[in-house]
């Protein structure tokens, strides 16, 4: 199914659902899980992202009175009748969905077909499968799902009072950084020599290019092509690069050589932090960074805050300290400074990881400051640039 034909899926689905109440919106949600039809424009993880953002602006709808009432009855008032066991699921539901208003912790969000699709991640995810029918397509679509599926991961979901996410963590900014990248980043990178001669070297319409080319974009091989051009490139954004036509002549710059403008627009209507030319280098290293690892870190630190925390059961208590401890070991592990991006994501997710908790994890990072530095500079950077 194409792009925009899902996207109508899902703008009729919100459009359904604007003025329902949770209950109702929860029998849908059942109705359409178990639809044969339905399963032909989108698959279970998408339809479940979907009804959970809709769902989430239904319980802000509901008012965080009413919400608190619900919760301290189990959400029972808030549960559509049926089987017992569906019902139970949708309990535990609605207790996620609702934990950030039980905190005091909720972003002012419109409802539109476009806040849902920002929280969705891109269609064909896997890349294994995906072939196409030429280099520049193959290129251009490879690398922008691939960025768009890690910043999707990154994502944040809560919010913290007056403090607004940095680009790399704000829900939205992967809509924005895909537009950028494809008109300002890969039409120059595919008119690269090199990327010219690659183009030409091998079969790229066969199954799996797609993935083979995001496993050579990542190599440590130091005559990487794609990845040398990709420095390149972000590298002439900055204002201050000198800029050189085909004839080697100096040129001026157009409108394809200024993504700042389009940042701070995007920034100033989504409310995050936008990225400046001085944070180029975390710009670049977005496509070092490997989704699906990123994403099962995050669902392994979901549930040691969970049992940690939030337990469902008493069954379910963590030890304490090893939320922490989950942290500090993807801090350790992660490459390209993933743990610590993570770390930043924790702190506008989970309302226990606040600003003394991420200081006291700066501290356990090491015994002196270059040695903390070494291991988690980003997340320090963050933790400085907190409003005091």
């Amino acid at each position: 199914m194409s792009g925009g034909n899902f996207e109508s899926k899902v703008a009729d689905l919100v459009s359904v659902t604007r003025r329902l109440e949770v209950p109702q919106i929860l029998l849908l949600r059942r109705l359409t899980l178990g639809d044969p039809e339905t399963l032909k424009w989108a698959n279970l993880k998408q339809l479940d992202l979907i009804f959970n953002v809709i769902l989430d602006h239904a319980l802000r709808r509901t008012g965080q009175a009413a919400v608190e009432a619900a919760s301290r009855d189990q959400f029972d008032p808030l549960l559509p009748t049926g089987d017992e066991g569906a019902r139970d699921k949708e309990r535990w539901l609605l207790f996620d969905l609702a934990k950030p208003m039980l905190s005091g912790k909720v972003a002012a969000e419109e409802e539109t077909t476009e806040a849902v699709m920002d929280r969705l991640p891109p269609a064909d995810e896997d890349l294994s499968s995906l072939s196409f029918g030429d280099f520049p397509t193959l290129f251009d679509e490879a690398i922008s799902r691939y960025l768009r599926r890690t910043l999707t991961v990154l994502a944040v979901t809560g919010t913290r009072h007056h403090i607004p996410p940095p680009f790399i963590v704000a829900p939205g900014f992967a809509a924005c950084f895909d537009k950028v990248v494809r008109e300002c980043v890969l039409p120059t990178m595919r008119g690269s020599r090199r990327l010219k001669e690659l183009a030409n070297t091998r079969d790229w319409t066969e199954d799996g290019a797609a993935a083979r080319l995001i496993g050579m974009a990542q190599s440590q091989d130091i005559n990487n092509p794609i990845m040398h051009q990709w420095h390149s490139r972000w590298a002439s954004l900055h204002p201050d690069a000198a800029l050189k036509g085909k004839d080697g002549k100096p040129r001026p710059r157009q409108a394809h050589d200024d993504p700042w403008p389009d940042f701070q627009e995007d920034a100033a209507k989504r409310g995050y932090i936008p990225p400046y030319p001085a944070d180029i280098p975390a710009l670049e290293r977005i496509l070092l960074l490997d989704g699906e690892v990123l994403a099962a870190a995050w669902e392994s630190l979901a549930q040691l805050y969970e049992q940690e925390f939030q337990p469902k059961s008493r069954s379910d208590y963590g030890r304490p300290g090893s939320f922490r401890d989950g942290l500090l070991a993807q801090i350790e592990r992660l490459e390209h400074h993933g743990g610590d991006l993570l770390a930043i994501k924790a702190f506008f997710d989970f309302p226990k990881v606040d600003r003394v908790f991420i200081r006291q994890l700066i501290q356990t990072l090491g015994r002196s400051d270059i040695e903390r530095e070494r291991k988690a500079p980003v997340l320090i950077a963050f933790y400085n640039d907190l409003p005091k």
